[in-house]
């Protein structure tokens, strides 16, 4: 947004154009982006005499288009497109979203439209609109770790490569160009796992009871009984994961005491667990989400104040800045790169010259591993290494560095299929209700799967850690 504010002020110099529209995703990203433009263009954006523009959401677009495509007509305007991979372009025989189809509409009568995203694709392999693309042979064999940046859809044939558009960016600033200037931190990716986990059900013939073991999470999560979006939900792995992630917070405001950590939960209910849990071991927090209407209330409080913990699902998942932010708990059943990558965002972003670093903890799972691999690739060299086994160094990106020091880690099977982006939650909806322990007081909890679960009391004893950082 600064960058796309100090544009706008040089258009204004130059006499370039008399307006700024800017249109966000959410009422707090709209709010933030107009505070930023209203600081470097040292005029206010509310939209009335003397202002130097306005900003609104999408959602409230359409019922403005008219009065807008109006003032484009008769006047030069800089229209600001922010999170751009909201809107989808043509792709195939379908066309664009509702969004993609008012900004097409609006564009046409701008003098200047800027599209911005930290995350320029979408997950559906749609384009983005009125951006260039360049079509390249797609191999279906071709392992998705090295395929190039900014992907779009494939059309499919019955041939053995297909065509696909390859987004070609105005500009690009990266997070290794973000690190070197110091305006981003340093993300360590912490994911945990468990070596010894039993899985205990009935043979569905003869009724016996059958225990299966299992040395990791992604063996687990091979089987049927068992998936991803059930797993966070559970007592144990979920009380871990925030442990974990409770004690790093804790260190880190023993010399940043206004330091705060983010927990992007399943759902509302899933968020409302994680509240409680954390209020339960003594923690302030602070829960955002659209079931409360005084939630963006909390969220401007929470940006303020020095409430160690705030709880959501997607208020602030995307495009929210709150610097402060610099642990994050991943909870969430969404496992698309996309969402794994604006979650990451919310915590890198420095404040100075004390906070170098940030963390980041997420269950295991082999989709979410490939994930975090693929973010080094866009570190510095000296950073991009993950550790595979003990005492073993896998560069990733080319790049080739000494082991960093820490716990050791484990490689990880083939990635799953990757739901579609929104898609429902993948837990388990038949089944009868089953315990899960995890060795401890206060370990216990339900879940409807098909089949017992029980962990061994050294579950989560192991911590693999994608230390993205010397």
């Amino acid at each position: 947004m600064r960058l796309a504010a100090e544009l706008a002020k040089a258009l204004m110099e130059r006499g370039d154009i008399d307006h700024v529209l800017y249109c966000g995703p959410t009422r707090a990203v709209v709010k933030a982006a107009i505070e930023t433009l209203q600081t470097v263009l040292g005029r206010p954006m509310h939209g009335q005499l003397g202002a130097a523009g306005a900003g609104l959401t999408y959602h409230a677009l359409p019922g403005r288009l008219d009065a807008l495509k109006h003032l484009g007509q008769r006047h030069r305007v800089l229209l600001i497109w922010d999170e751009s991979h909201h809107a989808a372009g043509h792709l195939g025989g379908e066309g664009p979203n509702q969004w993609g189809m008012a900004l097409m509409a609006l564009e046409r009568q701008m003098t200047y439209t800027l599209a911005l995203s930290g995350t320029p694709w979408r997950t559906d392999g749609s384009c983005l609109p009125l951006l260039r693309y360049l079509e390249v042979a797609d191999d279906p064999r071709e392992s998705e770790a090295t395929l190039p940046a900014y992907p779009a859809g494939s059309a499919q044939s019955d041939s053995a490569a297909s065509t696909a558009r390859m987004l070609l960016p105005d500009f690009v600033y990266t997070l290794q160009d973000a690190i070197h200037d110091g305006v981003c931190r340093y993300p360590r990716v912490h994911l945990v796992d468990n070596r010894a986990i039993e899985l205990t059900g009935f043979h569905p013939r003869t009724g016996r009871r059958e225990t299966h073991r299992y040395a990791s999470i992604p063996q687990l999560l091979r089987h049927p009984a068992i998936d991803y979006g059930s797993l966070v939900r559970l007592d144990a792995p979920m009380q871990r994961v925030l442990s974990l992630s409770r004690e790093q917070l804790t260190a880190l405001r023993q010399q940043d005491p206004d330091a705060a950590g983010l927990v992007v939960a399943a759902d509302i209910d899933h968020a409302e667990a994680v509240t409680q849990q954390l209020e339960a071991d003594g923690h302030d927090v602070c829960l955002v989400s659209s079931r409360d209407p005084l939630s963006h209330a909390r969220l401007e409080g929470f940006r303020e104040e020095s409430t160690p913990w705030i709880v959501a699902v997607g208020m602030v998942a995307e495009g929210v800045d709150i610097p402060r932010l610099r642990v994050g708990c991943y909870l969430s059943h969404i496992r698309t790169e996309q969402h794994f990558r604006q979650v990451v965002g919310r915590i890198i972003r420095r404040r100075g010259e004390h906070d170098p670093d940030c963390h980041f903890y997420a269950l295991n799972d082999t989709r979410l591993a490939q994930m975090a691999r693929r973010l080094s690739d866009d570190l510095p060299q000296d950073l991009a290494t993950v550790n595979v086994g003990v005492g073993k160094a896998v560069p990733l990106g080319g790049h080739r560095t000494a082991p960093p020091e820490g716990p050791p880690m484990t490689s990880n099977p083939a990635e799953p299929t990757a739901p579609p982006e929104g898609s429902p939650d993948e837990s388990a909806s038949t089944g009868r209700e089953v315990s899960v322990a995890m060795g401890g007081p206060c370990a216990q909890g339900t879940v409807n799967v098909a089949t017992d679960v029980a962990f061994s009391a050294s579950f989560f004893e192991r911590l693999i850690a994608l230390r993205l950082a010397p």
